[in-house]
């Protein structure tokens, strides 16, 4: 949107402008994007229809549920006035030290709707140079390729980083990036309790891939204007992040969730079936939970106990043993969606903002069911109101941490020769990784990667 206002109604504060004829619209400084003069036109005929110079402002607009947008105010006035307002808005801009000056940009180009380059070049960085931040971008070309460029970029040389795809590539640098930190500090990483270095530098994400729950819990939406805003605006949080450990090693990081049962039987599944292309995401959930016999995991569960009471960042807990019985699966969120679910849909800013602060996450055990009611709980996955967690067919724990033992599968199913494989891999945020003997250990490290988010 794009509208005029007299220069004599446009009043600068030192942390925000003032718009008195436009219902008294109110921007504070760090939410504008950019400011400068409209340029005389070329020409003489062109000339002549030119009538008084503009100031050009672009701000940042905060609209429901939680959408960002970029609009633009027109000031008229005499040369003079327009470019006296100019230095002073830039001036007082130029004091908001929280802003990123250079990004180091990361797309993966075949992710999601294999439109990341496009969303970056028609969306994103047209914002960005409006913003004046310089980047420097790389584009992966094949599987895994972000892991080799992310260990080759010098992240000394930007202010942040911007991951142009979902939570694959995001959790791909992010294993790299905090791996490399606990190398550098000297830690003995591979120990569950070990209190990990935190990440310095910055991470922003644009959600042009399969999976973005990431983006969903920072920004709230899945809109790459807003996301690129938050960018903009330059404002940090430090997220917690949990790490998947077996066979005595640190094996992942973790944003969103990690399952084992029948929702790695799923992502396996999926991984099969490619040729339905976006199509196997609907497809194969259902195919698997009303027509496919799910495997019954006989699980050895133990648990640190979380409460709701002031913040830590204490890692260590007595692990205490639960009776679970036979499940289908089992998967933790990386937040606490027990404790913040509603009548309502679930709003993931909230729910993020309220563990960043506990450390708190919930884990989910699948019980035998019949199909519908098993479709019923994966359903529910949609919305995450309160109704979810009341099921009978799941059991739900609050925690800090957690151990899992997978001894094996019901003897009376039908097994296929992939049925051993299965049983020693881990769905991790949508990727699968190797476990050993069945086991694996989950912990959450308490604000240990930075991001780009004004929630």
């Amino acid at each position: 949107m794009v509208f005029k206002v007299d220069v004599e109604s446009f009043v600068l504060e030192k942390e925000r402008l003032r718009i008195s004829d436009r219902n008294n619209i109110c921007v504070e400084i760090c939410d504008v994007i950019d400011c400068h003069l409209s340029e005389e036109p070329a020409g003489f005929l062109s000339g002549l229809f030119w009538s008084s110079p503009n100031l050009v402002v672009r701000y940042i607009c905060k609209g429901k549920n939680y959408k960002w947008t970029a609009e633009t105010v027109q000031v008229t006035g005499s040369k003079e006035e327009c470019e006296a307002l100019q230095d002073k808005i830039n001036e007082n801009l130029g004091q908001v030290n929280q802003r990123p000056k250079k990004l180091g940009v990361f797309i993966n180009p075949i992710g999601g709707s294999q439109n990341s380059l496009d969303v970056y070049n028609k969306v994103v960085y047209p914002l960005f140079k409006a913003a004046n931040i310089k980047c420097d971008v790389n584009v992966s070309e094949r599987p895994k390729h972000m892991i080799d460029l992310i260990n080759c970029f010098d992240t000394a040389s930007v202010d942040g980083l911007v991951i142009v795809g979902g939570d694959g590539s995001l959790l791909e640098v992010l294993n790299c990036l905090l791996t490399q930190a606990q190398k550098e500090a000297g830690l003995d990483y591979d120990q569950p309790t070990c209190k990990l270095k935190h990440l310095e530098i910055p991470i922003g994400i644009i959600p042009t891939g399969t999976g973005n729950g990431a983006a969903k819990f920072l920004y709230g939406t899945l809109d790459y204007v807003t996301a690129a805003l938050h960018i903009i605006r330059g404002e940090t949080n430090e997220n917690n992040i949990q790490a998947v450990y077996s066979g005595g090693k640190l094996m992942s990081f973790s944003l969103i969730a990690v399952a084992c049962g029948f929702f790695t039987d799923m992502m396996y599944e999926m991984d099969r079936q490619r040729w339905l292309k976006k199509a196997r995401y609907a497809v194969v959930p259902f195919y698997m939970g009303l027509f496919k016999k799910k495997r019954l995991l006989n699980v050895k569960l133990s648990i640190i106990p979380g409460k709701l009471s002031s913040e830590t960042d204490d890692i260590e807990g007595t692990m205490e043993e639960m009776e679970v019985g036979q499940v289908s699966s089992l998967i933790s969120f990386s937040g606490d969606l027990f404790n913040n679910a509603t009548d309502s849909t679930m709003d993931f800013v909230k729910m993020s903002q309220s563990t960043r602060k506990t450390g708190l996450f919930t884990l989910l055990a699948f019980k035998e069911s019949g199909r519908l009611e098993f479709l019923s709980c994966f359903m529910g996955f949609l919305t995450m109101t309160r109704s979810l967690f009341q099921k009978d067919c799941i059991s739900t724990h609050t925690v800090r941490g957690y151990k899992v033992k997978l001894p094996g599968c019901n003897e009376n199913l039908d097994q296929d020769p992939s049925i051993a494989r299965m049983n020693n891999l881990l769905d991790v945020d949508g990727e699968m990784i190797d476990i050993y003997e069945g086991e694996f250990e989950v912990r959450t490290h308490m604000k240990l990667a930075k991001f780009y988010t004004s929630h």
